[in-house]
């Protein structure tokens, strides 16, 4: 029977992989190419949250998958701590009208989830979409800007009208790709650089400071993530703010401090009147700067605004969702989609010190500070939870069942570590031996899976994941997974003559010069932990203390990792003497002959305090 209206499951393919997509890039970019905020607000009603609603009703599941990811929770706990301050608010608005914009937030934060859950590789590519876009934007807005002398400020094209508020979405763009240069291993540097280089122009074209401030904090935050490479971004930004100093000295020092300093101690005073709980959401403030002779209504902090409206709760909330986003990216910095996310988030963090007031508003240019870059890492964490393997909750009486049957490959004073389980996969137990531990916020099995999906997209042979172990009672979590076929190549070299050693040894060192091109980590490589396949292919196990750069190793790093590789006298032996040729041959036709040079002298080195 043919039906007469599409169904649940077509509707909502329909609205998460086009609807909404094309809704996104819209949003993103609506400010370029409309009359006025109110159309961009309308656009944002009829293409983001209509389709995201309709979705919700459509797929009731949504709703418990999204009341389970924390920044969204927090979210909520604030929008509810909102909604009450309207009852001792001063504001001459319309209570319903303010009561409505926490739900626009959170049809953002459901339109992201649905666009990762169906597809997140969409979301990301239309993100790119809006960011070209974008570029393109801003070289408009700098044609038009330097054909009119008459403007002091560039402003923009479209529904832009500040200056100030158009560096907020310029700077958002332009962390955008200076975030992708630091994160992306496919997209040449050379593209990324293009496409920033009109941002970043537009940015000092509109003379606010703030973007090139938060711009700078963010360069730093991307240290933790990304290591060596982001200390290129520091000195880019250290070199821009030094020719700007010299070159257009205005841009930076003419307005000074611009009265921050006399606005935030007013705002921290009036604060202090309410400090709990604030003087409500909407309520109007004014500062009066007596060398201005003037009275401002803007605070130009963001988290001054929350203390004011909703004093210490409101912006202990406010920072707890902050505090979760992060420490998401942070715990998963191995997605190179949530170190880009986390960029824009700590960007619009920083932004907001010395800006904005209005935090929680219809869209329009401080969604780009706040409620863009957090629902975007709520949806790519949302993606990554439903993706990874289901988890099991065990007791001790089901862990030592689980274990009777079971083959001990490896244990110790505090018990097994790994076994071999009756259907044939493995599982590995981890302890937590601190009170105070990483593995509070990112567990080992979780690192071990992580890295194991990582390698992969590498091209990198790894175990499969089948699922998590957790054992609350014993404080352990674990996972279990299919292992590999094969052989590890300490035990399969001990069993061949020297000819064929040296072949197997010539292969280990392109292997090896592989995974420091990729800027694999391993800190416990060694020959057992290396297994040749039956098909010929090297692939790793035990993978939980590894770390995965996006670039490829420092010479420090590649020499520290000799030092963990050649702990055991029989590897030591293979690689340093007896075959030491056929190890630098392989690496060589992975890295080149100057790595492969240095590798040789430091193994030289170490054969030589060996002896």
């Amino acid at each position: 029977m043919t039906r007469l209206f599409p169904s649940a499951r077509a509707i909502d393919e329909f609205i998460a992989r086009r609807w909404l997509i094309v809704g996104y890039v819209a949003l993103l970019t609506g400010l370029f190419w409309l009359g006025n905020t109110s159309s961009y607000t309308k656009l944002y009603y009829g293409l983001m949250a209509a389709p995201a609603l309709i979705a919700l009703i459509a797929r009731p599941r949504y709703w418990r998958i999204l009341l389970r990811e924390p920044v969204i929770l927090a979210f909520l706990a604030l929008a509810t701590w909102l909604l009450l301050s309207l009852s001792w608010t001063s504001s001459e608005d319309d209570p319903s009208g303010l009561a409505k914009r926490p739900i626009y937030v959170f049809m953002m934060f459901a339109a992201c989830a649905i666009m990762a859950l169906k597809n997140q590789r969409n979301l990301l590519r239309a993100l790119r979409c809006a960011a070209m876009l974008a570029s393109m934007a801003a070289l408009v807005g700098l044609v038009t800007f330097l054909t009119e002398p008459e403007q002091d400020r560039m402003i923009g094209t479209g529904a832009l009208s500040n200056p100030l508020l158009s560096s907020h979405v310029f700077g958002f763009f332009c962390t955008y790709w200076v975030a992708v240069w630091l994160t992306d291993r496919d997209c040449p540097s050379w593209f990324s650089i293009i496409f920033t280089i009109p941002l970043l122009a537009a940015v000092l074209a509109t003379g606010s400071r703030t973007p090139l401030m938060a711009m700078a904090l963010t360069s730093f935050w991307m240290i933790a993530l990304t290591g060596r490479r982001a200390f290129y971004l520091v000195a880019a930004v250290i070199t821009v703010v030094i020719a700007c100093i010299v070159l257009m000295p205005e841009i930076l020092l003419q307005r000074g401090l611009s009265f921050r300093p006399q606005l935030w101690i007013d705002a921290i005073r009036q604060a202090s009147d309410h400090l709990w709980i604030g003087h409500g959401y909407g309520s109007e403030f004014g500062f009066d700067i007596a060398e201005l002779g003037l009275t401002l209504t803007d605070p130009h902090n963001v988290q001054l605004a929350v203390l004011l409206e909703l004093g210490i709760v409101g912006l202990a909330l406010w920072l707890l969702m902050y505090l979760l986003a992060l420490l998401r990216c942070f715990s998963q910095q191995r997605h190179a989609s949530l170190q880009l996310a986390s960029a824009l988030a700590v960007y619009g963090l920083a932004a907001g010190l010395t800006e904005g007031s209005n935090f929680l508003s219809r869209p329009n240019e401080n969604w780009f500070l706040i409620w863009i870059p957090l629902s975007l890492i709520a949806g790519i964490s949302i993606g990554l939870r439903q993706e990874a393997p289901r988890s099991r909750n065990l007791t001790k009486d089901q862990l030592n069942e689980l274990l009777k049957t079971a083959r001990i490959i490896e244990e110790d004073g505090y018990g097994v570590k790994v076994a071999e389980l009756a259907n044939g996969s493995y599982l590995k137990l981890f302890r937590r031996k601190r009170m105070i531990s990483t593995a509070l916020w990112s567990p080992k099995s979780r690192r071990f899976a992580d890295n194991a999906e990582q390698l992969q997209s590498l091209g990198v042979a790894a175990p499969l994941i089948d699922c998590f172990v957790r054992v609350p009672a014993a404080k352990l979590d674990g996972i279990i997974y299919r292992p590999l076929p094969g052989d590890t190549l300490r035990n399969r070299w001990r069993n061949l003559e020297n000819e064929e050693r040296e072949e197997g040894i010539r292969q280990f060192g392109a292997f090896l010069g592989q995974l420091h091109q990729s800027g694999v980590y391993f800190r416990s490589i060694h020959l057992g932990n290396v297994l040749m396949q039956p098909n010929g292919r090297l692939a790793l196990i035990d993978l939980a203390d590894m770390t995965i750069a996006q670039h490829a190793l420092s010479f420090w790093k590649r020499r520290r990792n000799l030092t963990h590789m050649l702990r055991y006298s029989e590897d030591c032996h293979w690689l340093t003497v007896q075959h030491i040729s056929a190890l630098i041959s392989g690496y060589a036709e992975q890295c080149g002959q100057p790595a492969a040079r240095k590798l040789e002298q430091r193994l030289r080195t170490i054969k030589h305090h060996a002896s």
